[in-house]
């Protein structure tokens, strides 16, 4: 993470109990480079600068210690990208992260290695994110060795232990990837991640690639972990029954923005903004009886070429002309929430 000159203000939804980790209007932009002769071309006038894709754009959130924040949105929304900036395998374009309160501009060297390994990511599929040729135990026990937190001869110690907390038999640790379950591989993702003993965790999908009951296991295991570890959890995923059960709060993420903030069961009780109505209005829900599914109109806007004001606006019922000239400010509507729409503005 690259410290930046300046700090963007805190939003006032972004004030809560001794923030944890805390986003400063982050963005990610990605950019096709271009090659040789784009670039003499470009130089020339004869072609256009490539387009920027802007798949963060601007977010700011605070995260208390110990509490469970849902990011929730359509699929190419920024939600797995802002995990990734979060957990450092991206780098952010621009803004701040603070860690307890801490600026990165004011981290020593020792803060900064600590802060790199506070927040550790469990990605959506198991297999995909293990090395098929590495045996698990050394899958498990590499990063704390290679950040000197244990020496090679304690490795299998801390590795044993990792995996009877997360439910595996130690014994195994000598087996390849390949010779697991997608949940026990899951579960073997869990242990890598705590490894380093992280304060916080990325949960990217972490269950969407698993059947329903091996879900209901590894939910257990989180919630568990959380209460025995004090972990901070940001809990991606587009299940909104998932997100309803093990997150106190949650974001509601649209096209590289956050358009709705506040507690879990405020928001599902009580949706403010129209985006976070119509996705909580076509999640199937337990004696709701039979109805006629009415689907958002409108194309999705690409984030390579966002439309001006409201990004939703062009979906939106209720937008009006200056929903489509002038783009909404994410503001408190209610004590604890907050929510970027127009309409707020004029109830």
């Amino acid at each position: 993470m690259t410290a930046l000159a300046s700090t963007p203000a805190a939003a006032p939804f972004a004030q809560v109990q001794a923030p944890h980790l805390e986003v400063r209007g982050v963005t990610k932009h990605f950019v096709r480079k271009p090659d040789v002769v784009e670039r003499a071309a470009i130089a020339l006038g004869l072609l256009p600068p490539p387009p920027v894709l802007r798949a963060v754009d601007g977010v700011s959130f605070a995260v208390a210690r110990g509490e469970a924040l849902g990011l929730v949105g359509e699929s190419g929304c920024g939600k797995s990208t802002l995990g990734r900036l979060l957990a450092g395998v991206h780098e952010k374009t621009a803004g701040d992260f603070l860690f307890e309160g801490m600026e990165e501009a004011r981290w020593d060297a020792a803060r900064a290695k600590r802060a790199r390994l506070e927040v550790q990511m469990i990605f959506q599929d198991p297999m995909s994110s293990l090395n098929p040729r590495k045996r698990v135990g050394a899958a498990i026990g590499e990063a704390p060795v290679a950040h000197g937190l244990v020496s090679r001869r304690e490795r299998d110690e801390l590795v044993a232990g990792l995996m009877r907390e997360v439910g595996l038999d130690p014994s195994y640790m000598r087996r390849y990837p390949h010779q697991f379950s997608g949940g026990q591989r899951q579960r073997i993702g869990i242990a890598r991640a705590l490894a380093v003993s992280p304060a916080a965790l990325v949960c990217d999908e972490a269950v969407a690639a698993l059947d329903v009951s091996i879900q209901a296991q590894i939910l257990n295991l989180f919630m568990d972990l959380r209460e025995r570890r004090g972990l901070t959890y940001l809990f991606i995923s587009h299940d909104l029954g998932v997100v309803e059960h093990i997150t106190d709060r949650v974001a509601i993420m649209y096209l590289g923005r956050i358009v709705e903030i506040g507690p879990t069961p405020e928001i599902f009780a009580a949706p403010a903004h129209p985006y976070t109505r119509a996705l909580l209005a076509e999640a199937p829900r337990v004696g709701q009886g039979r109805r006629v599914y009415a689907p958002l109109t409108g194309e999705i806007p690409s984030p390579l070429a966002p439309p001006p004001g409201c990004a939703f606006h062009t979906r939106c019922p209720r937008a009006f002309a200056r929903c489509r000239e002038e783009a909404p400010v994410l503001d408190d509507v209610a004590p604890g929430r907050a929510a970027a729409c127009h309409l707020d503005d004029q109830a």
